[in-house]
């Protein structure tokens, strides 16, 4: 798998972690986050982000901001994102993860699980 895939699956992790901890719901249900824990998941963040191609970075961040994602994975040919069926002529590559994709319907970055 491209490394630059692997950074993006980790920051959107990150962003998910970082959103559960600072939401009033997450609070509300009773889970208590320390302060240098969301401390730590934003320089880890920050990290991440700093070894990502800029333009790939804001790419991700434009997504992140529509979707409230910025990758998502294609399972069985199928965006999780917009649940559309992926082409046969982009599900047959042979060359799957080794570069940057966005799905051709909602424009999502894809990867293959």
């Amino acid at each position: 798998m491209n490394k630059v895939i692997e950074k993006l699956i980790a920051l959107n992790d990150i962003d998910a972690m970082l959103k559960d901890a600072e939401s009033e719901e997450y609070k509300r249900l009773g889970f208590q986050t320390k302060e240098q824990c969301i401390e730590n998941l934003k320089k880890m963040r920050d990290e991440i982000a700093a070894s990502i191609p800029k333009s790939i970075l804001r790419r991700y961040e434009k997504l992140k901001k529509k979707y409230g994602r910025g990758i998502a994975p294609v399972v069985n040919n199928i965006c999780t994102n917009c649940f559309m069926q992926m082409p046969t002529e982009v599900a047959s590559k042979t060359d799957k993860n080794e570069k940057v994709e966005t799905c051709e319907n909602c424009g999502i970055i894809i990867y293959w699980t």
